[in-house]
């Protein structure tokens, strides 16, 4: 059973958005979890911080670890159809919007990373033989984890 989606702020953040009473008014249920793709939690900077080099030593700046703005990268192959397509579409395209995520075990408040925030690809040799299938990459900015 899959787990991973991608839903509205318009309900409180769950697990199991499919199943949500009320449900989202914006659902994208993933039904193929990337089983044999990527899925990175910490694809981002977690830590905070710089070194500046000096005459006579270093300054270092720490500034601790944050998820927020953390980089959620996610990746399979062959794995939505031209509907889930669509609907990723419309959400990626929305602006400055924020939504849920999550992996079925962890909620994240997220946006759609500018630019590369989401790529597909049809399966070229597939569709010749009429089974239209997409492999995709998507990159999601960390607002906030929300459970």
């Amino acid at each position: 059973m899959p787990k991973f989606a991608i839903y509205s702020t318009d309900i409180s953040p769950t697990t199991d958005p499919a199943n949500a009473s009320p449900p989202p008014a914006d659902l994208v249920v993933f039904y193929q979890d990337p089983l044999f793709g990527t899925y990175d939690i910490f694809a981002g900077d977690v830590g905070r911080g710089t070194v500046f080099k000096t005459l006579d030593g270093i300054l270092i700046q720490d500034f601790g670890a944050t998820e927020a703005g953390n980089i959620i990268s996610i990746s399979e192959t062959d794995a939505f159809d031209q509907t889930t397509i669509d609907n990723l579409k419309t959400l990626w395209e929305a602006v400055d919007t924020q939504y849920y995520f999550t992996d079925g075990y962890n909620v994240w408040k997220i946006q759609f990373q500018r630019p590369n925030g989401f790529k597909y690809r049809p399966n070229l040799p597939l569709r010749e033989a009429n089974y239209i299938t997409y492999s995709y990459e998507i990159n999601l900015v960390v607002i906030s984890r929300e459970i």
